[in-house]
């Protein structure tokens, strides 16, 4: 636990991290979402070679009249797709297959009588993201400035509870949400601490910020002395 909280100090204070910035988009905008079967689309703008892309999150949106239910063993988890395997190399950061979680605020909305996660009428949550300390790290850009180099797909599945209370298991497709990553100039490496915070994120991040101001000051000091 200590290797790992070490690792996630480092991840927060030293490495160049993109926060949730995203534009939404028109999808027709770029083929590539038609290619994937994209439902709402979203540019996050260009990224260098040692980019890092973590603390990632998804929003479930019910805008329908009713309630839906979303059952996890029908999730797939989101994707980053490489869209230039010739020049790009995308890795994780650390590697393995616990990347995503589910959110507090979702396990919420847990329906026992009916095994899955009802979301009432016009409301949302931030449903799944990526655990914290994980990040996905561009290894390798040698694409040229604009070019499309990766796609991060979020599909959700849910079904609608009827009037009547009957769950429609008619809905076969998943909503598909991409977010389209573009090449920065390929000269250019994301080696400098972010300048600024994000807006929002985890309590946990701030408590881990702070703890890594006080060992770097308590280093600095030790240095000193």
């Amino acid at each position: 636990m200590y290797k790992k909280l070490l690792a996630t100090l480092a991840l927060v204070t030293f490495s160049p991290v993109s926060f949730a910035a995203e534009t939404e988009i028109e999808c027709s905008s770029d083929s590539v979402f038609s290619e994937y079967s994209c439902n709402q689309c979203f540019d996050w703008g260009t990224k260098s070679e040692w980019a890092f892309i973590g603390l990632l999150s998804d929003e479930w949106i019910n805008e329908s009249e009713n309630s839906k239910i979303l059952y996890t063993e029908q999730q797939e988890n989101p994707e980053l797709i490489n869209l230039d395997t010739d020049n790009v190399e995308w890795t994780q950061d650390p590697s393995g297959e616990d990347f995503w979680e589910y959110t507090d605020e979702f396990q919420a909305l847990m329906d026992e009588e009916n095994g899955g996660y009802v979301l009432n009428a016009m409301s949302s949550v931030n449903w799944i993201k990526s655990k914290l300390g994980y990040a996905y790290k561009l290894e390798r850009n040698e694409a040229s400035e604009n070019q499309n180099i990766g796609l991060l797909v979020y599909p959700i599945l849910s079904h609608t509870i009827m009037d009547d209370g009957e769950i429609s298991m008619n809905e076969s497709w998943a909503h598909k949400e991409c977010v389209l990553y573009k090449s920065a100039d390929w000269n250019t490496k994301e080696i400098e601490t972010p300048k600024e915070l994000p807006e929002t994120g985890p309590a946990e991040f701030f408590l881990l910020f702070i703890l890594a101001m006080i060992l770097a000051f308590g280093v600095l000091r030790f240095k000193n002395s």
